[in-house]
């Protein structure tokens, strides 16, 4: 077997203007990603906000419409109880007048 040396890395402790280079691109490349990964993001859950802003305000919109209809619904229930007794209250007085006039004119046994 032979040991290569190219095969591994040299590690020494000088310092040149290519190892500071290579730093500043892999912080200037991580830096740039987080920075877009939390602009994009944040656009994200702006535009899902201002979605479900819209839909709350159509459901809303929807119950309060369907709201309405319940009430005009028992309102008109309301009015027509309140006509068929008075119907009714009237229909009683004729046949009471009814049998009352009946009464008179039957002959007396």
């Amino acid at each position: 077997m032979i040991d290569d040396k190219r095969l591994w890395p040299r590690f020494s402790p000088e310092i040149n203007f290519g190892h500071l280079l290579q730093a500043a691109v892999i912080l200037v490349t991580i830096g740039g990603g987080a920075i877009t990964s939390y602009l994009t993001v944040r656009s994200d859950i702006q535009q899902v906000r201002a979605d479900l802003t819209v839909r709350v305000s159509e459901h809303e919109l929807r119950i309060a419409s369907i709201e309405h209809a319940s009430e005009d619904q028992r309102k008109e229930v309301r009015e027509f109880q309140a006509e068929m007794r008075s119907a009714i209250s009237r229909v009683t007085e004729i046949l009471n007048d009814v049998r009352i006039q009946l009464g008179r004119r039957l002959p007396r046994g």
